[in-house]
């Protein structure tokens, strides 16, 4: 049997929720939205879901600032409970990148972002339970914090239904159809749906779909440890969210009594239909050691649980959007390594004004193109910061 669709995005997570919706606001009355498994069941489901604007280079960082106004006022905007708890947002370096931190806030705040460099003695005024001794310089960002992911897919998945879109969870797209140099539909195992453009947002199975028609995605999926712990007496009120580019990791409140860390992972390839959703054994050692050097108080914290999560990651570490050059109809939105969800509803935006008018209005999207790695163009800012070492593949 086959269906016909005007769009068809493929991925229930929250980038294929948002552009759905924003294919639905702009007035396209036929958006099919097919996931393979429950929505937010990849990436999106496991996401710590940080909320901050701070980045080092400006494409990103005007995504974010788009994006901020959508989680905190998400009542006014999208109906519902709220979704997003402020904190207040630290981003911390060591000494050597005190400078070009210093440069970015001020690139960051030529954009309208609210955010200032501070000193280590004032990120201890800030937060007085902080080890500031190898931390060079701070960016501050006082109306930051983090969303609920769970909450933040499905109000995008109502306001797109509510608005005509058809939401088709547990229905893989198992191949997408290519005629020559256009895209003319996909199949799924209840048949095909033709369509006149095919939006790619499926996370780490990405690359696998494009590859099957010829198309290859610069990106491969990579593997994302993240523990939870129960903090202690002595820190019992939240704290801020804070990215530590120092130790590499990141460490955010979770309600009144939880902390998240993200543990450097340096598992490259993997099979997202196939990986397991544990630890491996030495994280949990690795996550305290980190969690505690930065805030000594932490060491009375108990572990929770911890899991492993999953997305695709690009070669500049930056994602990749926009309109596959040579395949008409095609659009990919993928590759966030790691960092998607705080930018998610200003690409939903972006993606459905390239479709309905031709060129992205809300912020511009060129530079994010899928064929600047064969122009040898990637994304990177003027002052960046010494690489992580989850993004670095592990010596051989």
């Amino acid at each position: 049997m086959t269906d016909t669709a005007d769009v068809v995005v493929v991925g229930g997570g929250v980038i294929g929720v948002s552009i759905a919706f924003a294919l639905a606001s702009a007035g396209v009355t036929r958006v099919t939205l097919l996931e393979k498994g429950a929505l937010a069941s990849g990436a999106s489901g496991r996401s710590s879901a940080l909320i901050r604007m701070h980045y080092v280079n400006e494409e990103d960082a005007r995504l974010a600032w788009a994006s901020f106004p959508v989680f905190r006022d998400w009542r006014e905007r999208m109906g519902g409970p709220p979704v997003f708890t402020h904190t207040g947002f630290l981003a911390v370096v060591g000494h050597r990148d005190a400078a070009a931190l210093r440069a970015n806030v001020e690139m960051l705040r030529a954009i309208g972002i609210d955010t200032t460099a501070l000193s280590p003695s004032e990120v201890e005024r800030l937060q007085p339970f902080v080890h500031v001794d190898d931390i060079g310089a701070a960016a501050w960002e006082p109306a930051s914090g983090y969303a609920s992911p769970a909450d933040v897919v499905e109000g995008f998945r109502r306001q797109a239904q509510a608005l005509g879109a058809r939401i088709q969870p547990w229905t893989p797209v198992t191949r997408i159809v290519r005629r020559e140099s256009a895209v003319v539909g996909v199949e799924t195992p209840a048949g095909r749906i033709d369509c006149g453009a095919v939006v790619v947002a499926a996370g780490a199975w990405a690359p696998r779909l494009c590859r099957e028609i010829g198309v290859a995605l610069d990106a491969r999926a990579k593997a994302i440890d993240t523990m939870l712990v129960a903090r202690p007496p002595a820190l019992a009120t939240p704290h801020m969210v804070m990215i530590d580019h120092v130790l590499g990791t990141y460490f955010r409140p979770e309600g009144q009594a939880h902390t998240i860390v993200g543990v450097p992972c340096q598992v490259w390839d993997i099979d997202p239909d196939t990986m397991g959703t544990g630890l491996p054994a030495s994280a949990p050692a690795e996550g305290a050691q980190l969690l505690t050097h930065r805030m000594p108080a932490m060491a009375s914290a108990a572990l929770a649980r911890g899991y492993r999560a999953f997305d695709c990651y690009s070669a500049d570490r930056h994602a990749i959007l926009g309109a596959v050059r040579g395949v008409d109809g095609l659009y990919v939105a993928t590759a966030f390594s790691g960092s998607g969800f705080k930018i998610a509803p200003a690409v939903g935006a972006c993606l459905a004004e390239l479709i309905t008018e031709g060129r992205a209005r809300t912020a511009d999207i060129s530079a994010f193109r899928p064929e600047r790695f064969a122009e040898r163009r990637p994304i990177a800012g003027a002052h960046p910061y010494a690489p992580r070492r989850d993004h670095l593949e592990p010596a051989r």
